[in-house]
């Protein structure tokens, strides 16, 4: 399954991947992938390289497709609401969508016995491109814990250079604390819905995934070509969100993408479908360790449900009593504050940003 094709090496997130496509499919792969890499600061590397092929053949497709048909699998959902059917021919083992599920059957994944990972698609795969960063979020997230770091359900900007580490459940206004800070400080984004920690609590470092952001919140911007219209969503609270890349919520603000940053504020946000003031506080250290724990997505992650496309090297006991003494160091060495508004509230993302700010200075 090797073949010719354009080949690049890429770092996310202090991981090396050498990706190769084929021609035919190359550019497309290429301009997704630069909308979600980072322009500044860079994770230390981990010294590791994953090597990806992304195949675009209808041939090629078919032929495996029917030699799947045949061979024995069993179901296995690796990530949330995903339902794969895994086949292992010789060496190779095989992933592909479950028939019976809404997934479209236009993919494979493989795993040579090499360790190097495939992505097969369709010739009329939709949006095709979207695959290799699944892997390779994968990947980074393996990376991270075997290095010492931690995942959490979080967003992340930059003001100046202080790593400001948004963490809080879906709803919780994350990103709009985020969009709060891009808005009205030029905050660089370094991540959104996943964030990593790195050991001692000394940096966070972005995980490549696109931005959601709601209706709500872009209601109060001003239109911008690289956000999505206003008109697309619902302005309700807690309504459905749309998407866009690192590059083009970033660049809406004249920000950059950010790989990491030195940690100096972590921010609980509370925002709730009222008019309440902006307000902030500063949580006792068991009760900021209690909300960090909530949204610790090491070793157990709601979305990431079992290791997929990279291996665990460390067990998970190991695994929980890592992120334990990360967050006793994050609670002891970083300031943790909680942010409660109402959506409502005039003026909500410059006050928002006013109360971040003023305690990173």
């Amino acid at each position: 399954m090797n073949g010719r094709g354009s080949s690049a090496e890429v770092p996310f997130a202090g991981h090396r991947f050498h990706l190769n496509t084929d021609d035919t499919f190359s550019v497309d792969q290429g301009i997704h992938l630069l909308s979600f890499t980072p322009e500044t600061a860079p994770a230390r590397l981990c010294g590791q390289l994953t090597h990806i092929r992304v195949h675009h053949s209808e041939d090629l497709f078919r032929d495996r497709v029917a030699c799947l048909a045949a061979a024995p699998s069993v179901k296995v959902v690796p990530f949330r609401g995903e339902p794969y059917l895994f086949s292992r021919i010789g060496q190779v083992g095989w992933w592909r969508p479950d028939l019976a599920s809404h997934l479209p059957a236009d993919h494979l994944y493989a795993k040579d016995a090499e360790g190097r990972l495939h992505i097969l698609l369709h010739s009329g795969t939709d949006r095709g491109e979207r695959y290799a960063l699944r892997v390779i979020r994968e990947v980074v997230l393996r990376c991270a814990e075997h290095r010492g770091w931690a995942a959490f359900h979080a967003a992340a900007g930059a003001v100046d250079g202080h790593g400001v580490l948004i963490a809080g459940t879906s709803g919780a206004g994350k990103t709009t604390v985020l969009t709060a800070l891009a808005a009205h400080r030029r905050a660089d984004l370094i991540g959104s819905d996943r964030v990593l920690v790195t050991e001692a609590a000394a940096s966070v470092v972005g995980v490549p995934i696109s931005v959601r952001i709601a209706g709500g919140t872009l209601s109060a911007l001003a239109p911008n070509r690289n956000l999505p219209p206003h008109s697309v969503l619902p302005t309700g609270f807690g309504a459905i969100k749309a998407s866009c890349t690192p590059h083009d919520f970033a660049h809406a603000f004249a920000a950059r993408v950010r790989e990491s940053a030195p940690l100096r504020l972590v921010v609980l946000p509370r925002l709730s479908d009222d008019d309440q003031e902006v307000s902030i506080a500063f949580p006792c250290p068991a009760t900021a360790r209690a909300a960090l724990a909530a949204v610790c997505c090491t070793p157990h992650d709601e979305d990431w449900l079992h290791p997929w496309f990279a291996d665990r090297a460390r067990p998970v006991g190991e695994l929980a009593r890592q992120a334990v003494g990360l967050m006793d160091d994050l609670v002891a060495r970083v300031p943790v504050m909680t942010v409660t508004a109402g959506v409502h509230t005039p003026h909500l993302l410059e006050r928002t940003a006013d109360a971040v700010t003023r305690r990173l200075s």
